[in-house]
């Protein structure tokens, strides 16, 4: 991959970056709240940057509140198109009710020693601020390139589904962003995905099947109640049932060291304002964690045979009328070895760090899944993934996470400064070559 001339250029780009600059970015990044549904004034500060940086930028609003911030910096045309995608919506709003009253939660960055503390450094604003930084340099460098560079900056990443009476921006997110930007002109050969991987290759990730499982009986006092018409009673045989359900799933489904969680996420019932009613419904949500091989539908149906079997033996529950249907649904991914890009970044990691990349899977969802889906190959390298407390090991270790819930987000500026040299080194090595050097077909003339 590395050419006299290309040896060259990476050495003075690496030597421009500038550990100060790269802070300053990502604390501003952290600095504007841009929870789900609220992303255009962190879209706008980061286009802010691509026009004072000479960077072409593609314009993506798509809902009154929210924009991508799609950055471009063009080649000569005869090589390929790399894009750096990461999602700017945060995890949290930071005002939810018992959220930890600590830094990592807030929306105001807050520097301790080598570490940056705030909403959105880990995930995943750490990685952004590493694009942003590196597609400066190459203008400020005037490094010439065959192929484009496209940086992707999202909304509407996190995993939220619009469900009963949460609607809204707020709940509208699951790729929806990165879908409306490959659909919209923002397309590539290949991607890299900066989610929190700790500088890892993380080449597969899971997807998930969010189910709503209702059951309603009829309105009437509690003097009238027992546990037998009670809702809210019968749906803890549900919920017993679905965990049975869920231990043999993951014990079948489990691929690549990422366990197949089923996960009892949320419950609602009968109406808190007025408990001399017994609960005329309630509702039950599930999220199941689904692998790259699998399809949503294979949940569903396991789900309705457990749903079907116990109202069969239950006549308590038979008598109450039951709806389930899947409400939110996103595909896992991978990214096999022989791929280009998977290769690509494996060398550039090597490059920087002098040895081998950890390759990794975890099952969270990440925007690899619609990006795969549409035809690009992608995975997960990001800057963030380790926490102080353990910051020797990756959130990946043995399928847990090494998350820190008393200390919310924060990352290693050292981590941010490193991951910014192996993503410099990856476009250079990938957009100085010509296509078929890639492996890449040139792109086909239409005739109209």
């Amino acid at each position: 991959m590395t050419t006299p001339s290309t040896a060259e250029l990476k050495k003075k780009l690496l030597a421009m970056v500038d550990r100060e600059a790269l802070v300053a970015i990502a604390c501003d990044l952290v600095n504007i709240p841009s929870p789900t549904g609220a992303e255009k004034a962190c879209a706008d500060y980061i286009i802010g940057r691509y026009k004072k940086a000479g960077i072409k930028v593609l314009p993506q609003v798509f809902e009154d509140t929210r924009s991508n911030a799609i950055g471009v910096i063009k080649g000569t045309g005869e090589g390929a198109v790399l894009m750096l995608n990461g999602h700017m919506d945060t995890s949290y709003t930071g005002e939810e009710q018992y959220l930890p009253d600590r830094a990592g939660y807030k929306a105001k960055a807050v520097i301790d020693g080598d570490w940056i503390y705030g909403l959105g450094i880990y995930n995943m604003k750490g990685s952004l601020a590493c694009f942003l930084h590196a597609a400066e340099i190459l203008t400020k460098a005037g490094a010439e390139l065959a192929g484009d560079l496209v940086i992707a900056c999202v909304a509407g990443e996190i995993e939220k589904a619009q469900v009963d009476r949460y609607q809204g921006p707020l709940y509208r997110g699951g790729a929806c962003g990165t879908w409306y930007a490959i659909t919209h002109g923002a397309v590539a050969d290949f991607c890299v995905v900066g989610e929190p991987s700790g500088m890892t290759l993380m080449r597969a990730h899971g997807g998930y099947v969010w189910t709503r499982i209702t059951l309603v009986g009829d309105p009437m006092h509690t003097i009238f109640g027992t546990p037998r018409n009670n809702t809210i009673n019968n749906m803890i045989k549900v919920m017993q049932a679905i965990q049975a359900w869920g231990e043999s799933y993951e014990k079948r489904c489990s691929y690549l060291g990422m366990p197949a969680h089923v996960t009892l996420s949320a419950i609602e019932g009968g109406w808190p304002y007025r408990c001399s009613r017994v609960p005329v419904y309630c509702t039950l949500y599930v999220d199941t964690r689904l692998m790259p091989d699998q399809d949503p539908l294979i949940v569903q149906r396991e789900i309705e045979t457990v749903l079907k079997n116990l109202k069969a033996q239950d006549p308590d529950l038979a008598a109450l009328e039951m709806d389930s249907h899947i409400f939110m649904n996103q595909w896992g991914s991978e990214c096999v070895p022989n791929e280009y890009i998977y290769q690509a970044v494996a060398e550039a990691h090597r490059q920087v760090h002098g040895k081998e990349v950890e390759v990794t899977s975890m099952s969270f969802a990440s925007d690899a899944c619609e990006l795969v889906r549409h035809g690009i190959p992608a995975l997960n390298y990001g800057a963030t993934g380790r926490t102080r407390i353990l910051s020797g090991v990756h959130h990946h270790d043995k399928g847990q996470s090494d998350w820190n819930p008393k200390q919310g987000e924060h990352a290693a500026i050292s981590d941010l400064v490193e991951t910014t040299k192996v993503y410099l080194t990856l476009i250079v090595d990938t957009l100085a070559r010509p296509r078929a050097e890639l492996g890449l077909p040139a792109p086909k003339k239409q005739a109209h």
